[in-house]
């Protein structure tokens, strides 16, 4: 190669640095598919060009086809930065996350019916048909749970349905498809205001902390504290005033160890059921 040539790689080289350098230094924000692509894109855009504009470096938005999916994402450390239910979290701690933050809105399980169901309480969708997210989702599990607790067992008591997202377990109360769906308080409170208004809930009156914010360590030390003020400052703006009273989040919170605790139980039952999902 002559020497005309290689000077000339170098200059190309050189002037795509800064290019090269900023796609490489890019945060790869994770998302629960607790609802559809385009939905959590267009409800995590704010938060996404708030982080990206602080930060000072380009922020892109994952997500995954399923929660077995994203599970697996972020166990193999492809997320630098999450929102993941804690129960996830947990394990993720081992994989080198760190929590963040929460949200202050409590994580509280519900079933929903339509308004003019006849069921009196959860017991009354004995031998119907009842939706779930997916299997492995922290509602789906509290929620099967607490029927369990009731004496009612899918299969047995009532029909399993499970659909993509909580979005699309709630959508078939709404259009007759199924007579129940496990969900969350702050879910429901993100479907659409005129298929809300067709629905109404019974509590299973678990409340527990809330999605977490979680970060990887190989960030290090100071770019996880910026992070964490960049978060901070996203809940005061305008934009993220907006956004936690259209999500019902709330706001972000400072998560302890005993309230990470809480979800150990629930821990044991997503290890089971994903034991119980590997092929044989």
């Amino acid at each position: 190669m002559s020497v005309w040539r290689v000077w000339v790689l170098f200059v190309l080289l050189v002037l795509a640095g800064p290019a090269l350098a900023a796609e490489a230094a890019a945060l790869r924000f994770g998302i629960l598919p607790f609802n559809s692509t385009l939905a959590l894109m267009k409800t995590h855009q704010p938060l996404r060009q708030f982080l990206q504009a602080r930060l000072g470096r380009p922020v892109e938005i994952f997500t995954a086809p399923d929660y077995q999916s994203f599970l697996r994402e972020q166990l193999d450390g492809n997320y630098d930065l999450m929102i993941t239910p804690p129960h996830f979290g947990l394990m993720a701690i081992d994989k080198g996350y760190v929590p963040l933050y929460h949200y202050k809105a409590r994580m509280e399980p519900i079933m929903v019916v339509r308004k003019d169901d006849a069921a009196a309480d959860a017991k009354g969708l004995r031998g119907r048909r009842i939706a779930i997210a997916n299997r492995i989702a922290f509602a789906s599990i509290a929620g099967l749970k607490w029927l369990g607790e009731k004496g009612m067992r899918p299969e047995r008591d009532f029909v399993l349905q499970e659909r993509p997202t909580h979005g699309a377990a709630i959508a078939a109360v709404a259009v007759g498809d199924a007579d129940g769906a496990i969900t969350t308080t702050t879910l429901l409170g993100q479907v659409p205001e005129d298929v809300r208004q067709r629905l109404r809930y019974f509590s299973s009156e678990i409340r527990l902390p809330h999605v977490l914010f979680m970060a990887h360590k190989r960030l290090g030390t100071a770019e996880l504290q910026r992070i964490k003020d960049a978060l901070r400052a996203f809940e005061s703006a305008p934009e993220g005033q907006a956004f936690f009273r259209e999500t019902s989040y709330l706001g972000f919170d400072e998560l302890d160890a005993g309230e990470l605790a809480a979800y150990k139980p629930y821990l044991a039952t997503l290890r089971q059921l994903l034991e119980q999902s590997r092929p044989q």
